[in-house]
């Protein structure tokens, strides 16, 4: 049997390795809203909540620890240069102009629209199972991750709407 997320965390705490971890997985693992509460109970474990002086820093690895998980989930099943594009745009927002130069040179601009179509859908899949959790800090560290994918998703759709990208498609 496959280790769930949250037993993943556990043994690889360390959020880098642990993303790393997640990404082998390529989306094959459960999301639901008992995965995801499953996996902030763990991540509580080793950071627990404080109500009194909040260390912000702990808060940002809650949500880029739901972050990781929430975009490898939605990246399921999405070719790999796709996901490799995907991937850097989300985690360099600020590089998304660039990389859209790339992809307008190549012969995948057709794959990347259709791809980012798939990964929208994906994502307010998972928002909706966001939205089941209950009221609490686990929800609250999974909107936080998903907000930002939310954001990025907003930069890339401007930039895949342009008439010149969009006259590539074919």
């Amino acid at each position: 049997m496959a280790l769930s997320l949250a037993d993943l965390f556990r043994q690889n705490s360390d959020l880098d390795v642990f993303c790393q971890e997640v990404r082998k997985l390529r989306g094959n693992f459960n999301l639901t809203s008992s995965e995801m509460e499953a996996l902030g109970q763990a991540y509580f474990e080793l950071y627990p909540e404080k109500y009194v002086q909040r260390d912000l820093a702990e808060v940002r690895l809650g949500y880029q620890l739901a972050r990781c998980c929430l975009l490898e989930k939605a990246l399921a099943g999405l070719p790999d240069r796709v996901k490799d594009f995907f991937r850097q745009a989300f985690d360099q927002p600020e590089s998304i102009a660039r990389l859209m130069e790339d992809f307008r040179r190549s012969e995948e601009a057709g794959l990347l629209a259709s791809s980012f179509d798939r990964l929208q859908a994906s994502l307010d899949q998972l928002k909706t199972t966001i939205d089941e959790l209950p009221k609490g800090m686990i929800k609250e560290r999974f909107l936080g991750g998903i907000s930002t994918l939310y954001n990025t998703r907003y930069l890339l759709n401007i930039f895949i709407s342009q008439p010149g990208f969009k006259s590539l498609q074919g």
